[in-house]
């Protein structure tokens, strides 16, 4: 995409909004003040699909921390939390059987 264009309030306001118009339809309008942004004027069409951009991204975002949540909540069977705990499956098996023996 294109610079905006920075074109001076008092510059367009000399020009008529016909002509800021027709300025916007080619590339966006950044209106200034003393040389600081104040106005951004924009196509529809531009502004349609910046939109339609973002909400995508809004979606893709929501959707990876759902399958992150769910990968989180998947439970671990005996041998994989032993291992990534560092104990010895054999070990606490042998421990659970005594446990419910007493």
């Amino acid at each position: 995409m294109a610079e905006p264009l920075r074109v001076p309030i008092s510059v367009a306001a000399r020009r008529g909004i016909s002509a800021v118009a027709d300025l916007a339809e080619e590339q966006r309008v950044v209106l200034t003040r003393l040389g600081r942004p104040v106005v951004v004027v924009d196509a529809a069409e531009r502004i349609d699909a910046d939109a339609r951009l973002i909400r995508e991204a809004a979606w893709s975002l929501v959707e990876a921390a759902g399958q992150a949540a769910a990968d989180r909540l998947r439970f671990l069977d005996l041998d994989e939390a032993c291992g990534r705990l560092g104990l010895d499956a054999d070990e606490v098996r042998r421990r659970g059987a005594a446990l419910a023996a007493a």
